[in-house]
Formats: structure tokens, C-alpha cells, sequence
């Protein structure tokens, strides 16, 4: 939970100029809403001052964490952070293949720039699904040469309308070498995800759907399947338990509030939430509620935090404005967390967002950190979980409604279950049309190309909060392991929607003791929370969103 910036000019370049128009005030108030509990800055001067500055060793900008508190089999020794550890164990290798070699063991979502002082060169990249968002302003061309070289976790108003900034792309690592110009050069290339492809004939258990499907309920359709994939659904849970736990447990144990009182020196005993979900009510939000229930001790609160926008024709006069599917669909779940633990204290934040606070914090700061994304979709989706992430709302229940802000620094996030375990609409047209072929091929290019498509964003987005975000189901572990099973056990689509697809997650939480969420279809969030309708507008997901370029503009 923190952000990076590195800013480099070559001689040839006006250093006055690039400075005032990339790395402005704006860019520094960005990085610190990321990390808000420190910052530091060092001013370079290159090429002649660069051996005097880094005289003293190497230097690594780290945005990063490093989950199992292990690197490569090698655990962290206690009282050593993450980012000195890794720091350690660049410093003793020597070649660039090397430095490649130990970042591609890390376990956790990263961004970072290295200087090896003896090699005179930086590499820079982000982990291979790219959770954490890292921007420059290179075209990302192998051999690129540039005069000047902007890298940063974030981007503000001024950075995002004065210059064009790029997602650095996760399907490589990058050199940045240094002369009169500096030249970019990819160095390392992942692999790309494969699912198992073993042949539908294997299946040993293929027909049971068609007897499935005679007059049968959905909850005997699911306990069928366990009877076949038990084994496969446990080893889910399990993995899935570890990625949780790892993540929730790696911080200090102190909200945003109490984190500056210790750092002041104070004794601090905190009481208040630590942990929050991103949470509509849908099946993946929900299947992460109840395992973190399961590892989160038990007088600690977890915050479930629920946006909606104000439905604009309702059916019902006299029903809640804020009544949209994703708050109903969260109620529902909320019944089913507190049946599971009602000792748990599950704070259900109702955030409900006006359209004119839409498109004045649009205007002010969203179009900026969604920038370079600049669909429809993108402005959809980075608008809602902005505010969610923001927790600023009324707890459910509390008598007086009285306004809430949740202080966790953690947040939890479903991303991924759709991509792996084929949850998205055009899963089920590609399968109609293909069969598994053509569905392996469709999740395989969803994985492949998931670091394109909005964790980036996605990361900006929550930051900006202060929290960090977290993807239990882009667990390196969990998504090596769904690889390894046959596509056919974790979705059948030729069972109807709310059933087939992620089939292995649905009976993950029926067995957890969610029959109702079990059971719920797949739901967007721009449709949940019913952002896409808010403004009226007939548009295309896909389609440049001018409210973004226009806000980009008014925002000068």
C-alpha cells in the first residue's frame, strides 16, 4: 500500500520542463493518498552526478507484497520487512537474469524499479498478472529510446491531461539502460497460462448432467456434483483459506486511524476494523466473507462494504431509492454470513452515491487515476469501486443512521474468479459454439491477458483510499492449481446460468453454508449497482467514454 515514482532526463532533454510538467504537486499528493503514513523523495541529476549519488549501493523502489513470508523458499528472518529482504537478495546476485530469476518466485502482487550499481542499469516491471498498477511514458517498443523516462504508480489530473502515460505491460520485465539518450529493452518474457486439456472423453462421470437436469432442484443439482468433484471442491477450500490468511495477516494490526498514533509513540490498543470486502452479495464476494470468517479472529469486525447508485425509474414509489440488485443481493448474503457466525460483528456499510457527488469527484480525482483506461466501462467500473473503496456510508441496522467511514487498510476483491472459472457471458456463447475446446481457448486469452485489462485501474482506484487491495482468488497458488484441473470440473455451461458457470465455486459455497448466494447469477458491478443507468446514457461498454476526456480537461 504505497507508490512509486522514478523520473529520469537525459542531457538532451529540457530537465526544467519535464520535471514541472510530469512531476508536479499533483503527482506527489497522488503517491501520498497511496501511502499516507510516509514519504521521501530524491532528486537525481544524470548522467554526470549519477555515480556520486548511488556511490553507496543499489537502490530499489518497491510497491509490493510478499505473501508466505518466503522469497524462493527462503523465509523473511522476523523484524525484517519484505522490501529489504528482496533488497538483500538482489544485491548478491550479478547478472539481469538473475535479478529476473528471484522476482519471478515472489508470491504476491508487486511493482518496483531497481538500480543495480553494478550493472548501471534499472529493471522494471510487475508481477505477471499485474495487480499493482506501474505507468511510464513509453510506448513499451522493444529497444525504445526516449530523452526522458517517467514511472509511477499513479497519475494526477496534471500528469494525466500534460502527458501519455502507458500501462507498463506484465507479460515482460524491462532494462532501462543509460547514454545521451535511455533505451528500454525487454529482458524477460512469461510464460503464458495453459489450463489441463485433458480430452472431455476422460470424464468419467460426463452424462450426469442430463440426468441432473430431470425435475431436479438446483440444490440436489449441486449436491450431485459434490458427490463427484468432493475432492476437487475441498482442495479449493483449502488453498483458498491460505490465500486469505496470508493476506489478512500481513499488516500490523491497526486500522488507518491508529496507524499515525503509533507511529507518534503511543500505546495503541486498536478495536476497530482492519479488514474490508468489496461486497455485493454475489457469489465471489461472498465465498471470501465466510473463509475470512473462518481464519479472522473471532473478536475482530469485518467491514462489507456495498455501493449503489439511485435507480431511476422504480417499479415501487414507495421502495428505497438506493433498492438496486446489489444491495438486495447483499442483504441476503449478510443473512447467510450471520446465521454462519452471528458473533461475528459483520459491518454491512450501505454507501449510496448521488449523481451529483459522481460528477464532481469524477471530475476531481477518478478520471485521473482510471487514466490511461478510457472506456465506458472503464469509467463504469472505476466510479463504483472508487466509492466502495472510499467505505464512507450508514451501517445496516444502526439505529440513528449514522454516517460510517471504514478504517480498514485491507481490502479483499473477487477479481479473477470469472476469468478462471468461465463466469462471464461470452464463456457460455463461446462453449455454444465451440464446445470445451473453444472454452479453454476463451479462458486461456482471459488470463492471458487479465494484466491488460483493469487490475491496473483497479489498483489506482482503491489506493487512492489508502487501502491496500487484495485478490485472494490471483493467488499464484490458487491459480496454479485451478490450471491443473480439467476445465469440465470446475464449469459445466451446459447447466443453466446460476449453475454451471464456476459450478466449483457455487458448491464451495453451498457446502460453506450459502444456499441462496450458491445459486445467484453472475451480476456486474455497473449493473448491481446500477452506475451504467445512473446518467441515462445509451452507450457501449467498449466505446471511448467522453465524460472521462472531458473531465481530464475541466480538470485543468
Amino acid at each position: 500500500m504505497c507508490g512509486i515514482l522514478l523520473c529520469v532526463t537525459s542531457e538532451v532533454a529540457d530537465d526544467k520542463n519535464i520535471q514541472q510538467q510530469v512531476v508536479n504537486n499533483g503527482d506527489r499528493d497522488a503517491l501520498k493518498r497511496r501511502g499516507p503514513d510516509a514519504s521521501s523523495e530524491i532528486e537525481i541529476y544524470f548522467p554526470t552526478a549519477w555515480k556520486a549519488i548511488f556511490s553507496g549501493g543499489n537502490i530499489l523502489l518497491w510497491n509490493g507484497d510478499v505473501f508466505y513470508n518466503q522469497i524462493g523458499g527462503e523465509f523473511i528472518p522476523k523484524g525484517l520487512s519484505d522490501s529489504a529482504f528482496l533488497l538483500q537478495k538482489l544485491k548478491d546476485v550479478e547478472t539481469v537474469e538473475e535479478i529476473c530469476n528471484i522476482l519471478e518466485v515472489i508470491n504476491g502482487p508487486w511493482s518496483m524499479v531497481y538500480y543495480k550499481k553494478n550493472l548501471n542499469q534499472i529493471i522494471t516491471g510487475r508481477d505477471r498478472f499485474g495487480r499493482h498498477s506501474l505507468l511510464w511514458n513509453c510506448p513499451a517498443r522493444d529497444g525504445e529510446i526516449l530523452s526522458s523516462l517517467l514511472i509511477t504508480s499513479s497519475s494526477s489530473l496534471e500528469s494525466a491531461h500534460n502527458s501519455t502515460l502507458f500501462e507498463i505491460p506484465a507479460s515482460h520485465l524491462f532494462q532501462i539502460s543509460f547514454g545521451n539518450t535511455i533505451q528500454v529493452k525487454k529482458i524477460h518474457s512469461r510464460k503464458p497460462y495453459a489450463v489441463n486439456n485433458k480430452p472431455i472423453s476422460e470424464h468419467t462421470f460426463f452424462d450426469w448432467v442430463t440426468h441432473s437436469l430431470e425435475n431436479k432442484s438446483s440444490d440436489h443439482i449441486i449436491s450431485e456434483y459434490l458427490n463427484i468433484c468432493q475432492k476437487e471442491v475441498e482442495g479449493l477450500k483449502v488453498i483458498l483459506l491460505a490465500s486469505i490468511k496470508s493476506r489478512i495477516e500481513c499488516q500490523p494490526m491497526l486500522c488507518k486511524t491508529c496507524v499515525p498514533l503509533h507511529l507518534s509513540g503511543e500505546n495503541v490498543q486498536c478495536t476497530h476494523s482492519k479488514v474490508a470486502i468489496l461486497f455485493s452479495g454475489g457469489l465471489d464476494s461472498s465465498v471470501l466473507a465466510a473463509l475470512t470468517d473462518r481464519v479472522w479472529p473471532k473478536n475482530e469486525s469485518i467491514d462489507l462494504l456495498n455501493v449503489a447508485f439511485p435507480l431511476r425509474n422504480k417499479k415501487n414509489p414507495s421502495s428505497n431509492e438506493f433498492d438496486v440488485p446489489d444491495r438486495l443481493t447483499g442483504l441476503q448474503a449478510l443473512e447467510e454470513l450471520r446465521r454462519l457466525n452471528p458473533s461475528r460483528k459483520w459491518n454491512f456499510c450501505e454507501i449510496n452515491v448521488q449523481l451529483d457527488e459522481l460528477l464532481e469527484m469524477r471530475k476531481s480525482k477518478i478520471a485521473a487515476l482510471i487514466h490511461p483506461a478510457s472506456t465506458v466501462l472503464d469509467d463504469s467500473i472505476g466510479c463504483a469501486q472508487w466509492f466502495a473503496a472510499r467505505g464512507q456510508g450508514i451501517l445496516t441496522g444502526c439505529p440513528n443512521r449514522e454516517k460510517y467511514v471504514s478504517p480498514a487498510r485491507i481490502v479483499l476483491m473477487g477479481a479473477g474468479a470469472d476469468e478462471q472459472m468461465a463466469g462471464y457471458a461470452r464463456h457460455r456463447q463461446r462453449f455454444a459454439n465451440g464446445g470445451w475446446p473453444s472454452l479453454i481457448t476463451e479462458v486461456e486469452m482471459e488470463m492471458n491477458r487479465i494484466s491488460e485489462r483493469n487490475l491496473g485501474r483497479d489498483n489506482r482506484i482503491l489506493a487512492d483510499h489508502g487501502r491496500a487491495p487484495r485478490l485472494p482468488y490471483l493467488d499464484e497458488m490458487v491459480v496454479e492449481y485451478l490450471a491443473r484441473l480439467p476445465i469440465w470440473t470446475k464449469v459445466d455451461l451446459r447447466l443453466p446460468i446460476g449453475l454451471g458457470d464456476k459450478i466449483i465455486l457455487r458448491a464451495l459455497a453451498y457446502q460453506l453454508g450459502l444456499p441462496r448466494t450458491a445459486v445467484e447469477p453472475k451480476r456486474a458491478i455497473q449493473f448491481g449497482s446500477k452506475i451504467a443507468k445512473t446518467e441515462a446514457r445509451k452507450e457501449k461498454g467498449s466505446h471511448v467514454c467522453d465524460r472521462l476526456t472531458k473531465s481530464l480537461e475541466l480538470g485543468q
